[in-house]
Parts: structure tokens; sequence; C-alpha cells
């Protein structure tokens, strides 16, 4: 599966070292949603706040946008 991002979207995901390519879905899992995921975890958060700051909403509609794909 390629994946259909935004510009924005793709912008960050480079900054993670993801490139534009085919990908299977365990390579999907593994090679773009687990770094996205790991940078939601340690950036996506102000501390001491629940909701999600820029880092943690792009993270997430990075995510959000694969999943659709994948329905």
């Amino acid at each position: 599966m390629r994946l259909l991002l935004s510009k924005e979207q793709w912008d960050f995901v480079k900054k993670l070292g993801i490139i534009d390519r085919e990908y299977t879905n365990s390579e999907i899992d593994k090679l773009v949603i687990d770094p996205v995921a790991e940078q939601l975890q340690l950036h996506g958060f102000e501390i001491g706040q629940e909701d999600t700051n820029e880092i943690g909403d792009m993270c997430e509609s990075i995510i959000d946008a694969i999943e659709e794909q994948r329905d």
C-alpha cells in the first residue's frame, strides 16, 4: 500500500526517516505507525495537560489517515 498523506504529513514523517514507497501492512505497523506513535508519546503532550500539542495533533492525524486507508 502506498501512503496517501498530505504534504504537511509527509514533511513530518520524512523527518522520521520514513520514505514514500509501497508498504505491506506489517511494514506500515513497524516502519510507519511505530515511529509516529513514539513521537506522539515522547513529544505530543505538554507536561500537565491531557490534550495533544501541535506534534501530537500531527501524529494523530497521520495515524488516522493511515488507518482510514486500510479499511
